[in-house]
């Protein structure tokens, strides 16, 4: 097809190592859930990938593959340069894995139920957004990374895209609760 690829390989390294390790461990810490002791304990003999979370997961990623792939030749066939389409696109992938990491505590409870609950997770947020400000601002990061400086435009385009994931893994959820399924016991 001719098209350029939306991410760099350092990029996909980065999103995975650094931008999932630390969110993923801060979920250990995550307090339970108000009702916990009102849902029947989860079966010792299924593993933790449930449908619901299977569910959620496969979700969450559809999403996020169109939501970025979109962006991406949205923003080439806009007449941006190939590096401003790979950096916003970069950005949106970091910044809806961040997002996916407090949607994910729950399958039964929105986003919004006590969000900043988990100390661990909004530090390891914060620390993420730090080294992706890091990653955009400093000029030496540059070129291993493939950015430039985004403006006021490009992050409200970039928050904008991301934030969407928001309400479609709460529709999943809703999903799961009128399906019965999420009652399976497990966090996601």
């Amino acid at each position: 097809m001719g098209l350029p690829l939306p991410l760099t390989a350092v990029q996909i390294l980065y999103v995975n190592l650094a931008t999932d390790g630390l969110p993923a461990l801060a979920l250990a810490f995550d307090p339970p859930e108000d009702d916990l002791m009102l849902h029947p304990p989860r079966d010792s003999k299924k593993g933790i990938f449930t449908r619901p979370v299977i569910f959620l997961m496969l979700v969450g990623g559809f999403w996020s593959t169109v939501v970025n792939l979109g962006l991406f030749y949205w923003m080439l066939d806009s007449g941006h340069s190939v590096g401003d389409a790979m950096t916003l696109t970069f950005l949106c992938l970091i910044i809806i894995q961040l997002l996916k990491a407090y949607n994910f505590r729950s399958d039964r409870h929105p986003v919004f139920h006590k969000p900043f609950a988990n100390k661990w997770l909004n530090l390891a947020v914060l620390w993420e957004l730090a080294l992706m400000s890091l990653i955009v601002y400093a000029p030496v990061l540059h070129k291993p990374f493939g950015t430039y400086p985004l403006s006021g435009e490009d992050w409200l385009i970039v928050t904008g895209t991301a934030l969407t994931v928001i309400p479609v893994l709460e529709f999943g959820k809703w999903i799961l609760r009128r399906a019965g399924l999420n009652s399976e016991g497990s966090a996601v």
